[in-house]
């Protein structure tokens, strides 16, 4: 009989999209697997056909009383009540041999954790952010009350109270799965059991093209929220830099930024700042069908972050990053984090990890002479294979 797998996830579709579990289904099914597949979207989001096996969809925020909804899951794990009376209303669970999990933050991992301890079955987490690796950078999106100070006491409880009880659920996993050395080394601290697999790109949606362009785009496409971990500045005084020198064509350059919406105005004000908004394209996302084109028209391509901290942010390696590396283009990370991301785009040499205004003015003079001389850049990445979708569905399926 084949191995029979329950996934629970907390948002397969977009735009909370997650591409490293909808790849291992994919990767499960081909190999005969059945996969049944849980997943709660966020409010708006419309449920999507694909060739994974089955996929289930609940949907606890859509509805009007958002704001109730929310704090009775953050104090009271309202939601995961919820998936786990959804998910044994539409299958048999004792007839799975494997419960994984794979999230950001924590949910659903207490219903992985009560069906397994039901069930009596394994459970693998696969943690893709923790709330640790913010330290004290504002991160939620959410609020709760119009007074500022309600709203950092309130995120401050719920990441106490939510961080015990995902350390709970560490402990009694059989394995448990993260995305950087760092993560890697804060989780096995519940759990000996825990196991380094990157993030990834999956090769038959990105990959390398040789697109001749007149004009020389340097791109972004992806969330900020908060310019404090996601900061550009570097790159804005380089620029600022070359044009007063006259080193490049002002008309020749174009920038691109498809963001968040919450995000926008915030990044307009700073371009302006820097005298750019006249060679700079600022807008909401786009479609998947629409990234793979632009990434190709790129002559760089942008990962922003800033430097790690014992205060501030640790270990994030941004999925952005990794399909950079499928496409062959060359990487431009402001600024570095001088950590787990730096240290991977030094070893698979895709560019650089700025730190001061003259590296970063050098290497964009460096790529604007290979796009005058080709019309294109291309970066030959070393050991790429690694960061594949495949690979990594290779590694979970061990553990499985």
């Amino acid at each position: 009989m084949p191995k029979r797998i329950l996934i629970l996830t907390d948002s397969i579709a977009p735009p909370a999209y997650a591409p490293r579990v909808v790849s291992l289904c994919r990767y499960l099914v081909d190999k005969g697997y059945v996969c049944d597949v849980f997943s709660d979207c966020e409010e708006g989001v419309k449920p999507f056909s694909a060739n994974f096996g089955n996929w289930h969809h609940t949907a606890y925020y859509q509805t009007k009383s958002g704001r109730l909804h929310y704090i009775a899951d953050k104090l009271f794990g309202a939601r995961e009540r919820y998936f786990k009376t959804c998910i044994e209303k539409t299958i048999h669970v004792a007839d799975y041999d494997t419960i994984f999990c794979s999230t950001c933050y924590y949910f659903p991992l207490q219903t992985a954790y009560q069906l397994a301890r039901k069930y009596h079955k394994p459970f693998i987490v696969d943690l893709r952010d923790v709330a640790e690796q913010w330290g004290n950078v504002p991160y939620m999106t959410n609020t709760v009350s119009s007074l500022r100070i309600v709203n950092i006491w309130l995120h401050r409880f719920f990441t106490f109270y939510n961080c015990n009880r995902r350390n709970h659920v560490l402990r009694a996993a059989k394995h448990v799965i993260s995305i950087s050395p760092w993560h890697r080394d804060l989780l096995a601290k519940y759990n000996p059991s825990t196991h380094l697999i990157y993030n990834g790109f999956d090769e038959n949606e990105f990959y390398p093209q040789n697109v001749i362009n007149n004009k020389f785009i340097i791109s972004y496409s992806g969330k900020i929220y908060n310019l404090d971990f996601r900061d550009p500045r570097l790159l804005f005084e380089a620029l600022q830099h070359i044009f007063e020198e006259k080193r490049i064509k002002r008309s020749d350059v174009e920038l691109v930024f498809h963001i968040d919406k919450n995000s926008i105005n915030a990044l307009q004000l700073l371009v302006a700042r820097y005298r750019l908004s006249d060679i700079c394209h600022i807008d909401g996302y786009i479609t998947k069908e629409q990234l793979l084109p632009l990434m190709h028209d790129s002559s760089i391509l942008l990962v922003l972050t800033c430097k790690s901290t014992q205060e501030g942010v640790h270990g994030i390696m941004g999925t952005k990053f990794y399909e950079a590396l499928g496409c062959e283009k060359p990487v431009l990370c402001v600024r570095s984090d001088e950590d787990c991301l730096a240290q991977t785009i030094t070893q698979t040499d895709a560019g650089i990890a700025g730190t001061d205004v003259t590296e970063v003015m050098n290497f964009i003079l460096d790529k604007y002479h290979e796009w005058q001389k080709n019309g294109f850049t291309r970066q030959a990445v070393k050991n790429a294979k690694i960061f594949t979708r495949q690979f990594q569905s290779e590694q979970i399926e061990k553990l499985l």
